[in-house]
């Protein structure tokens, strides 16, 4: 059988469920209903905040982006960063043509390198694109050097060419042990044909 409580003890668990009382009340009645939406709404104020200095911030930029866009389309050499012509087969071919003189061109470097397949893609082409793109796929049995000098020279050479895939694999005729020898490579290598309306 429990002992009856002292006043002492007595008024302590009365201030203790007045605590609780309180706490349950201020948490039902303001935080809940003011505290807290007036948190929500100080958060979303500050993210707009950010937002709007964001904004206003590529806003100012806009005149000297436009006026570096009129420069790069007026600029003599933005003509030589696409692939001249009209037709994308003719230019396809011209394109294959330039590769396999670039490839030849390092044929001897390193440990050599060879053009064994080349063959034009022709790429699903979007009305509203104003570029008209142009896809190229190589196979080389290359090595590291000269595949190094001819990526850098794709990516660094007008015309801008980009190198949309890379596979390389070792050779099946590669000697079991020491360097790879040549590799395999296949490339996928699609350029741009200058606008119609710039013709």
């Amino acid at each position: 059988m429990r002992r009856p409580l002292t006043p002492r003890e007595c008024r302590g668990a009365a201030l203790l469920l007045l605590a609780m009382v309180v706490g349950a009340a201020y948490w039902l009645l303001i935080d809940s209903w003011f505290a807290g939406p007036l948190r929500a709404m100080g958060e979303q104020a500050e993210q707009l905040r950010e937002q709007q200095q964001r904004y206003a911030g590529v806003l100012r930029q806009g005149d000297s982006l436009r006026q570096q866009l009129e420069q790069a389309r007026q600029d003599p050499a933005s003509s030589t960063s696409l692939l001249p012509g009209d037709d994308p087969d003719v230019v396809a071919a011209d394109l294959m043509q330039r590769l396999a003189d670039l490839i030849n061109s390092h044929a001897n470097l390193g440990g050599g390198c060879s053009l064994t397949q080349r063959q034009p893609i022709t790429p699903e082409q979007d009305d509203g694109e104003p570029y008209r793109q142009v896809k190229v796929s190589l196979t080389l049995n290359c090595a590291i050097e000269p595949l190094t000098a001819i990526l850098h020279e794709l990516e660094y050479q007008p015309p801008f060419l980009f190198v949309d895939a890379l596979r390389v694999r070792r050779a099946q005729q590669a000697p079991a042990s020491g360097g790879a020898g040549q590799l395999v490579v296949h490339l996928l290598v699609r350029g741009y044909l200058q606008p119609q309306g710039a013709r």
